[in-house]
């Protein structure tokens, strides 16, 4: 059973010099561009009969050639980039493709410093899309959400002992592996590690999993590992 799966900020990564995995993501995320592009506009457009739906397209490749990880989540990223180049599309349309000016230059530069606003007003956006990504990723295992409340410990040592164990898991590659092949803890490593009690170990397992899977998927916005429910 395979528990790590690419992250969008990997594969963002890889797809860079690799028409395949780019033209794959693009595809894949073509939805995503016209519901940004079809915002800014205000009407409803169509791949192949609107510009600006190609300038979305070209948008969505330079995101993806420019964006650093430091800068957060890629699609945000991306929906900030996008809006950018519509922005100045527009622009030149009104203008009739004149050449930028000073004010022009001016005020992109002050576009690429709200990288940070725009990150943050479409966090949640992305915090929605990462909780279903983690919810798919937990039913492969037999695991729901509703699991997580029902079995998260109410003692704080408990929990920090359950988080130390799930970090040991997803640095140790033996223990992941055990792990992965079996689709069961580890017990008897585990104990030979950590002080703790074999029937503590077996309460919380689905808890300790959970953690695992959204320690090694790169997860931004689950802060199960932290400690939060």
């Amino acid at each position: 059973m395979v528990i790590h799966r690419e992250t969008l900020e990997e594969r963002v990564i890889n797809a860079r010099g690799k028409s395949d995995l780019l033209n794959t993501l693009i595809k894949e995320f073509k939805p995503f561009i016209a519901s940004v592009a079809q915002k800014k506009v205000g009407r409803y457009l169509e791949y192949g009969v609107d510009d600006e739906l190609s300038m979305g397209l070209m948008a969505f490749k330079e995101a993806v050639d420019s964006f650093r990880p430091e800068r957060g989540r890629f699609l945000s990223f991306a929906r900030m980039v996008i809006s950018m180049r519509l922005i100045d599309y527009f622009r030149k349309q009104d203008r009739g493709f004149e050449e930028e000016t000073d004010d022009d230059q001016a005020e992109n530069a002050w576009e690429r410093q709200s990288i940070d606003f725009y990150r943050l007003e479409n966090e949640d956006e992305d915090r929605k899309e990462e909780v279903i990504s983690y919810s798919a990723l937990l039913s492969e295992w037999g695991i729901r959400l509703a699991d997580l409340v029902r079995v998260s410990p109410r003692s704080q040592s408990l929990k920090d002992k359950y988080q130390q164990i799930a970090w040991m898991i997803a640095k140790d590659s033996h223990l992941l592996e055990k792990l992965k092949d079996t689709g069961r803890l580890p017990l008897k490593e585990i104990e030979n590690k950590v002080p703790i009690h074999r029937k503590k170990l077996e309460r919380g397992r689905i808890y300790i999993i959970a953690m695992v899977l959204a320690a090694i998927s790169g997860f931004s916005y689950i802060n199960i590992v932290r400690g939060d429910d």
